[in-house]
């Protein structure tokens, strides 16, 4: 899961996007493939997403193959053999058995629909890599701030509080440490999980309310807030590049949704199937 939560830093088109029209124009074409319900057009913003990660943002293969498989292996576990075994058609609506042995049966509409709803998902988890992994966190909440009039005040905490994300890992790793020098060993079984998250949930946010609060100290003495109005260290900017890409992003979402309805692939777009 890291490839889906990392920054890739890199120098690419994606990268030098304005984080807030780029996150506008991601989301369109998520809301976009949230609404086919086909398993071509998923396909299509997929392989869209795929093109944007790997040669327009330059973010290598091995940074967001990972979480990709994970995604697959659970939709194909989950929406795939769920659907296969307990689709129910409409009465009255013929469906295709490929194979059944008493009450049991895989029926190859459910695997169709399992196949678009896995397709739609690894849509969304591309696009949401896309834009984790090609923004940088500091820069899209001042850009949040500047652009989209965000509270300075609550960006600053979101800030904050993602920055603290990978200093919890190393304070996990540091307790788990002192435990197994002192002889507290980790046990596979799950009354050993339980028994280790009681045994490092306690120091773990006892660190963490020890730095929230020298963070609230430092925000006080430096009079954070005071002011309705604030100055930035750095000012983030909007080009023409920006509102092309966001408009890019529409036009594409548009086009796939035509093509696919030219060539008769398009079903149901933006009805919710009836079950």
């Amino acid at each position: 899961m890291e490839g889906l939560l990392n920054y890739y830093a890199a120098d690419s088109f994606i990268h030098r996007l304005n984080p807030t029209l780029k996150l506008a124009g991601i989301m369109a074409l998520v809301v976009a493939v949230t609404m086919a319900f086909d398993p071509w057009t998923p396909l299509a913003f997929l392989a869209l997403g795929l093109f944007m990660l790997r040669v327009l943002a330059r973010v290598p293969i091995r940074q967001f193959i990972r979480p990709l498989l994970l995604f697959l292996v659970l939709g194909a576990l989950g929406f795939i053999s769920a659907n296969a075994f307990f689709y129910t058609p409409l009465p009255g609506r013929p469906v295709t058995i490929l194979w059944q042995a008493g009450g049991v049966r895989v029926i190859l509409e459910g695997i169709r629909v399992g196949i678009s709803l896995t397709l739609r998902m690894l849509s969304i988890v591309t696009f949401s890599i896309l834009f984790v992994a090609t923004t940088d966190p500091t820069d899209f909440v001042l850009s949040l701030i500047q652009q989209a009039r965000f509270p300075f005040r609550l960006g600053y905490g979101i800030l904050v509080a993602y920055r603290f994300m990978p200093m919890w890992r190393t304070e996990l790793e540091i307790i788990r440490a002192a435990h197994r020098i002192r002889g507290a060993g980790e046990r596979p079984t799950l009354r050993g999980r339980w028994e280790q998250l009681q045994r490092y949930a306690v120091p773990l946010l006892a660190s963490a309310i020890r730095k929230s609060e020298r963070v609230a100290i430092a925000m006080d003495s430096k009079a954070f807030g005071a002011l309705p109005r604030r100055t930035y260290y750095r000012d983030v900017h909007v080009r023409p590049t920006d509102w092309a890409f966001l408009a890019g992003c529409v036009l594409a979402a548009a086009a796939i949704v035509w093509g696919m309805a030219q060539l008769g692939l398009l079903e149901g777009y933006g009805v919710v199937p009836e079950a």
